[in-house]
């Protein structure tokens, strides 16, 4: 089982702004362009994007003194930095050495529906928003049972759910699928070895993925009629520790980023998984502050963070996977999120030093693919 913050994670001029509120649908919309001091401004946390829209969504830190739970808020852009509406999160409660709190996964198919993860009483929590985040709503699915992964689609949501005990000592893993809007469930079974819930999912339309390492070779299952039937292959390359995290861009096109152990391999798929282009001719680290963005079916950055010996860190992947462009430099001690809502747009949080406070901790912009990059102040 594997879970993540979000499936798509993502500065040289000093731009100081001051950011004006008006109340729109319920959220407020600011617009940066004034100064303020930094040292008030919130610090970025998390982004996540949906894909093929201009649309990403920020979770920051308001203040390190709050009398209750952690002080986050979220935060909507569709022009890449230039304005954000706030609007509102689920009841996520403190958890001690997590600036997010409780909060586990942030996921968004579009533009109004989101689903959001916490970890409450040693177990799951989904909520769900069909409002666009102005209120969230505790989503649940059959009796008895607990939604341990999700996948949504562009109309439906897909959700591995097994009856669990506590938080990770679950059995009889199972998948079920919901329209997104409604909480009406129908539940399929799972084949083995997939009914063991150790396996990573992925979903396009009525596509589905999943992809686990067996004890000899990966091994991927894929389903083309929203999990009535699997069928199973092997896929050598998918080496992974337990799973690789699959981002399907089109019911033929997948990005898959593999970790095994402390370095991580990266791959693409253009016939639905049956053969694979391995995309990394450079040797990348998973704890060397780098992050993997898929964009679409035919492009990617890799961003290989700052032990890179190379000139530039931040790379485009193009050509079926076969093609790696320096573009430019990051140059952050870890780059915590990296998204770009398309070839040009991109928005990144920067972390330097290794400390995670508000004059250390920035969102960075980029308009021209990666080339340069300028700080975006939140408020």
């Amino acid at each position: 089982m594997i879970g993540a913050l979000t499936r798509r994670s993502l500065g040289r001029l000093l731009i100081t702004v001051i950011l004006v509120g008006v109340t729109v649908l319920g959220a407020t919309a600011h617009t940066a362009n004034a100064s303020s001091s930094s040292s008030s401004l919130p610090t970025p946390q998390l982004l996540t994007g949906v894909a093929g829209t201009p649309l990403t969504f920020v979770v920051s830190t308001k203040s390190v003194k709050c009398a209750r739970g952690p002080c986050l808020q979220l935060q909507r852009t569709s022009d890449n930095g230039t304005h954000f509406t706030t609007l509102h999160l689920p009841p996520i409660s403190r958890a001690r050495g997590n600036p997010l709190g409780n909060l586990s996964q942030l996921i968004f198919a579009n533009a109004t529906v989101g689903y959001a993860s916490l970890e409450v009483s040693n177990s799951f929590a989904w909520y769900v928003t069909t409002n666009g985040a102005r209120s969230w709503r505790r989503e649940g699915t059959v009796h008895g049972e607990t939604i341990v992964q999700i996948a949504p689609t562009h109309h439906q949501l897909f959700a591995v759910i097994a009856h669990c005990v506590r938080k990770y000592a679950c059995t009889s893993y199972r998948i079920a699928r919901s329209p997104l809007t409604a909480n009406k469930w129908i539940v399929e079974t799972l084949p083995p070895p997939l009914s063991g819930g150790t396996f990573a999912l992925a979903a396009y339309d009525t596509n589905i993925w999943a992809n686990l390492q067996g004890p000899r070779s990966p091994l991927l299952f894929v389903s083309h009629d929203a999990a009535h039937t699997f069928t199973q292959s092997s896929a050598p390359l998918l080496a992974s520790v337990s799973a690789c995290n699959l981002t399907p861009m089109s019911s033929t096109a997948l990005w898959a980023e593999c970790p095994t152990g402390m370095l991580v391999s990266f791959f693409y798929s253009d016939d639905a998984g049956v053969h694979w282009t391995s995309v990394s001719r450079y040797e990348y680290s998973g704890t060397g502050g780098g992050a993997f963005d898929p964009v679409s079916s035919s492009l990617a950055y890799l961003d290989f963070g700052p032990y890179s010996s190379r000139a530039k860190d931040l790379y485009s992947i193009t050509g079926s996977g076969h093609q790696m462009t320096p573009v430019g430099n990051i140059a952050c001690s870890s780059t915590n999120g990296l998204i770009f809502s398309d070839a040009k747009n991109g928005l990144a949080i920067c972390e330097q030093n290794g400390t995670n406070v508000p004059t250390s901790t920035y969102l960075l912009r980029s308009s021209d693919g990666g080339a340069t990059w300028i700080k975006v102040s939140l408020s």
